[in-house]
């Protein structure tokens, strides 16, 4: 048995008389619906934090818990490693007590996948998985994502723009990942929608299977795959890498490097319009230029966070901590997406915490973004394209809009807008 965190100070067990509190003790515990329906997570996140401290129970779905971590020091403390948790998610409880994960979207990352991913993987194996990716991220071209972006997103515009209508989560925020980021991966448009495609579908099961051998079949194309100045393309550098032993581990590699990505700029690229067309007064720190579109995103990352949680971790240990008893099995998600309701590093004031990197949006230790910056230039530059284009107006009063059902990002589900159209020769924004 393991008491408290080594290093924060947490005082553990305090109360020797007083029995710490289990997952299923209690009768009736918040939903992590409730929470993702929430127009006001942060209001949430703290009332789960008077109630229970900075871990929580909450309902995944019926008969099926985890413990929700939102308190930053806790946070650190079991992304660095110095708790007995694992990624592995085959090792969860819940597969023992047969929970509805193969077809609850809630409960998807937390299936139990036949080969680990890079994200699902632990000590040398995942150095091992995270080698190639950072290599082949690390070499990309600042100015060549932004000029890449911002072509893709030009055109992706060119398509609603003369309507003066659109939906921006489905025509706009929902394909930006798969034309920008495939393309500066090196995918040529028709190989990237492949690639996303087979990304989105569940992680375990014959859709993984399937995913895993179609993209093994892309990769294979990729190898030898060059840009113009003969240097190969980072999805070239990742299919022939020699940390892979396998081009199934390549194509997985692939998959969850894609999978991810997507997801994370749908979010932070949707939140960001979001605050714009809800908040006037982010709508002028957005509009003030470069530095402006940074800060914005900064805020962004703080008050309407795309990440609600890191990927989930499962506790291989009994320990004990803030008066809590989380066993062997037990599911723990952090909740990065609590962090701006965190008293303890947030100020009163509205911008407080603005360019700090406390919001832990892309993760800390081992298991943490491998390009962090490589998707801000992304976020930024298709946010200011948008910007630049159009002056769009929200269709829908704010709490009406909805978020799908995912706990780990926050992902609208549309966003309905009106504009004055604009019309635009095919040809102006090519690269």
């Amino acid at each position: 048995m393991i008491d408290g965190i080594a290093g924060t100070g947490d005082a553990v067990g305090s109360d020797p008389g007083r029995r710490p509190l289990k997952l299923e003790d209690p009768a009736t515990v918040t939903t992590i619906t409730e929470l993702i329906a929430s127009h006001d997570g942060g209001a949430v996140h703290a009332r789960l934090r008077e109630e229970w401290g900075d871990m929580a129970p909450v309902e995944l779905e019926p008969g099926a818990r985890a413990w929700l971590v939102t308190g930053y020091r806790t946070i650190v403390a079991m992304a660095r490693g110095q708790l007995p948790l694992t990624m592995t998610t085959g090792t969860w409880s819940g597969h023992e007590r047969e929970a509805p994960s193969a077809d609850s979207p809630l409960l998807r990352p937390l299936a139990s996948v036949d080969r680990p991913t890079v994200e699902q993987s632990d000590g040398s194996r995942h150095s091992r998985l995270r080698t190639p990716l950072d290599d082949a991220l690390g070499g990309i071209d600042d100015a060549e994502v932004t000029r890449t972006t911002r072509a893709r997103c030009d055109k992706l515009i060119d398509e609603f723009a003369a309507t003066g209508v659109a939906d921006l989560v489905r025509e706009y925020v929902a394909p930006m990942p798969h034309l920008t980021l495939g393309a500066v991966l090196g995918f040529d448009a028709r190989t990237a929608q492949q690639v996303f495609e087979a990304a989105a579908r569940p992680a375990a099961g014959r859709d993984a299977v399937s995913a895993v051998h179609e993209v093994s079949f892309l990769l294979t194309g990729q190898a030898a795959a060059r840009r113009a100045d003969g240097t190969p393309t980072p999805a070239g550098r990742l299919a022939r890498h020699a940390a892979y032993e396998s081009t199934a581990e390549a194509a997985l590699g692939v998959l969850s490097l894609t999978a991810t990505a997507a997801l994370g700029l749908q979010a932070w690229l949707a939140q960001t319009i979001y605050l714009s067309l809800t908040d006037d007064r982010f709508a002028r720190r957005l509009a003030g230029g470069r530095l402006g579109t940074d800060e914005a995103l900064d805020e962004v990352l703080w008050t309407a966070p795309p990440v609600s949680a890191l990927a989930p971790r499962i506790a291989v240990d009994d320990f004990l901590l803030g008066g809590k008893l989380v066993q062997r099995g037990d599911a723990l998600l952090l909740a990065v997406g609590a962090l701006g309701s965190d008293p303890s590093i947030r100020g009163e004031g509205p911008w407080d915490g603005s360019g700090s990197s406390a919001h832990l949006t892309f993760g800390l230790g081992a298991h943490a973004c491998p390009a962090p910056h490589l998707a801000r230039l992304i976020v930024r530059t298709a946010a200011e394209t948008l910007h630049r284009r159009l002056t769009p107006t929200l269709t829908l009063r704010p709490e009406e809009l909805r978020w799908a059902p995912d706990f780990r990002f926050r992902l609208l589900e549309s966003l309905p807008v009106v504009f004055r159209p604009e019309q635009s020769s095919p040809s102006e924004h090519e690269l």
